[in-house]
C-alpha cells in the first residue's frame, strides 16, 4: 500500500519535529516528561500607568496529543516546567497539539 501524506506528516512529527537530536527538547508538562517544541514571546501589556512593568510571556507550545494524556482546554491552567501557565486556546493539527499559554512576570 503506498504511504498517504497524512502518513508522511505523522511519520515526520516523530522524526523530525519531535526528534530531541533534530529539532525539539525535552520539557515537563503537568507532571509528565514529554519531547515537544516551545515557542516564547515576551511582550510589554499595554501603554497605561497601570500597566507598566507588566508583561506577558505568551508561550505556544507544540506537542504529541497522546502524549499529554487529556488535552487541556481554554481557560484552564496548565504546568510547564514547574511555571503554571494560563491556557489561551489549543487546536489538533495532524495528531499535533498546538498550546498558546500566557504567563505574567513583573
Amino acid at each position: 500500500m503506498i504511504p498517504t501524506f497524512k502518513d508522511a506528516v505523522s511519520a515526520d512529527i516523530d522524526k523530525v519535529f519531535l526528534n530531541c537530536d533534530e529539532f525539539a527538547e525535552t520539557h515537563e508538562i503537568d507532571g509528565r516528561t514529554v519531547p515537544c517544541v516551545i515557542d516564547t514571546l515576551l511582550t510589554q501589556e499595554g501603554g497605561d500607568a497601570k500597566h507598566i512593568g507588566v508583561f506577558v510571556n505568551q508561550t505556544r507550545i507544540h506537542v504529541r496529543k497522546d502524549r499529554i494524556g487529556t488535552p487541556p482546554g481554554e481557560g484552564d491552567h496548565m504546568e510547564v516546567d514547574g511555571v503554571v501557565h494560563l491556557v489561551r486556546s489549543v487546536s489538533d493539527e495532524m495528531g499535533m497539539l498546538v498550546i498558546t499559554t500566557e504567563t505574567n512576570r513583573e
